[in-house]
């Protein structure tokens, strides 16, 4: 099977100029939707096609280093039931965008918040739960547990949004993913070699369902609307700065069943992915889970028993850095953090046939 990466316009024009290293920084899909952040320049929302229809490329900041982090984007989210889509910056600001405009075919345009809020600075993971955010906290200091936010949709004027500490008897957490479990909603959180999964409340979480050891740490969770896939990297024993990315290698997978955590499904990375603190090298599509190199090699895995399956030519010969990934169908598109402002898309449709029966 030949798997080729088509270069995608990432369409890096700002009114905002600074020193960042030029790269991507985040890469979601959204319910008909991509959105990508340019870092340091802008973040965009595109169609299906690929298309931009809205940026928005304004910083709070003039000078240099605050204009980095106010456009260095850890989270875009989709908050239904407030009508928003929200970005979450390296500062702890969010910004609400209005979800019709911003779906709204149509030239590009650009567009500007509903209303911004802060909460906590430095957050890697945040997941809609309702009109809830849930968020990790800070990496700083290692504070364990998760947030909860105030009702979203309740919002209307600026200030400082009320948070609350939860489930910190789980340490710290550096995976994090909300998914349906019928008509209600869980969330998986993992760290240290653990994954837990707890279902959503009215006030935000209870008490984990289970908690199971994986060989690996968890950095990653995807939903497959049956499974719950959790991926991430060797264990190691002392920490490892942020900007030493490539100090991460291995690890690993696992399909958890969500009603007892039972494995369904596993393997093991023989390469290393593209991995770094806030990365997403990891994709689910039809038939197989994806994982990105340091090269943008792009690894495939059987879902049925985590078989290899194929490997795609590299698309540069050093490393570009950590990996953003997000996947629509059989669509998947990626862009580095060190790979300039380029998007990658690779169609992988044929990897469930893979040549094995």
């Amino acid at each position: 099977m030949n798997l080729t990466s088509v270069e995608v316009d990432a369409y890096p024009k700002s009114r905002v100029h600074n020193s960042q290293p030029h790269g991507i920084g985040r890469v979601v899909a959204l319910d008909g939707l991509f959105a990508w952040n340019n870092l340091g320049r802008n973040v965009v929302f595109a169609g299906e096609d690929l298309r931009p229809r809205a940026v928005f490329d304004e910083s709070a900041f003039s000078e240099d280093e605050p204009s980095q982090f106010d456009l260095d984007v850890h989270a875009i989210l989709d908050i239904p039931s407030a009508g928003v889509v929200v970005t979450l910056n390296h500062l702890g600001m969010l910004r609400a965008f209005p979800g019709d405009v911003i779906r709204r075919a149509g030239p590009l345009r650009r567009v500007a918040p509903l209303w911004t809020r802060t909460l906590a600075p430095d957050v890697e993971r945040a997941v809609g739960v309702g009109d809830r955010l849930v968020g990790t906290r800070p990496r700083e200091g290692g504070a364990p547990g998760l947030f909860v936010t105030e009702r979203l949709s309740n919002i209307c004027e600026a200030g400082r949004l009320e948070l609350r500490v939860q489930l910190d008897v789980l340490g710290r957490v550096t995976a994090l993913a909300a998914f349906p479990d019928g008509a209600d909603e869980c969330v998986a959180a993992g760290g240290r070699g653990h994954v837990s999964l707890a279902p959503a409340t009215t006030e935000g979480l209870g008490p984990a369902r289970w908690t199971v050891d994986v060989d690996f740490e968890p950095r990653i969770f995807l939903w497959d609307g049956a499974l719950v896939w959790a991926a991430g990297t060797d264990r190691v024993a002392n920490a490892i700065d942020d900007y030493d990315w490539e100090a991460l290698h291995g690890g690993g997978f696992a399909a958890l069943d969500p009603t007892d955590g039972r494995v369904r499904v596993s393997g093991r990375f023989s390469e290393d992915l593209a991995w770094g603190t806030g990365g997403v090298p990891v994709a689910l599509v039809p038939g197989g889970l994806c994982g990105i190199g340091r090269r943008g090699e792009l690894y495939t895995f059987d879902t049925r028993d985590g078989a290899p399956l194929t490997t795609s030519a590299p698309i540069a010969d050093h490393s570009l850095g950590i990996a953003h990934a997000a996947a629509a169908g059989d669509q998947i598109l990626y862009g580095f953090n060190r790979g300039g402002y380029r998007l990658h898309m690779i169609r992988a449709a044929a990897i469930s046939r893979g040549g094995r029966s």
